[in-house]
């Protein structure tokens, strides 16, 4: 966690300025980047449902990601006891959720990982990629009609 801002270089926005309270730490990193444990979410602009997950650790690592609720309105995540009690929660509506998504050249081809989301605990700032308990899909297109979201599951 830092203590002070800190500037820092980014792949996707340049050089930004990090405040300490604007730091995610991850419990454990994610899957498959598990060293990397301090995070920062930028946006081009406070409305957008399209952010970035930026490490600060490294430069070059960072993902999209999305509001889950966004693209699947009945979203419900369905942690375990143990992924609750490592983000200090008592129960999953206490938790701020966000989706890693691929953004293709040809959007109808995007992607979002509705199993495997990020729970964020808005209170300590800490973060932990979980894997769901609900039969929600890896890659679940984002695009996907409103009509067809009330179908699935």
């Amino acid at each position: 966690m830092l203590d002070k801002e800190i500037n820092i270089k980014t792949r996707d926005f340049g050089e930004i300025t990090v405040k300490p309270e604007d730091v995610i730490s991850f419990t454990c990193g994610m899957y498959g980047f598990e060293d990397y444990t301090n995070y920062v979410i930028l946006k081009d602009s406070p409305e957008d449902d399209i952010m970035f997950l930026q490490s600060l650790d490294n430069t070059d690592l960072s993902f999209v990601l999305v509001d889950p609720y966004t693209i699947f309105r009945n979203y419900e995540p369905l942690l375990t006891k143990d992924d609750l009690a490592g983000l200090v929660v008592k129960n999953e509506a206490e938790l701020k959720y966000l989706v890693i998504a691929i953004i293709k050249e040809d959007i109808k081809d995007s992607v979002a990982n509705l199993k495997s989301p990020i729970a964020i605990n808005p209170e300590t700032k800490t973060a932990k990629q979980v894997i769901l308990q609900n039969a929600y899909p890896l890659r679940y297109n984002i695009l996907v009609a409103e009509e067809e979201k009330q179908c699935l599951l």
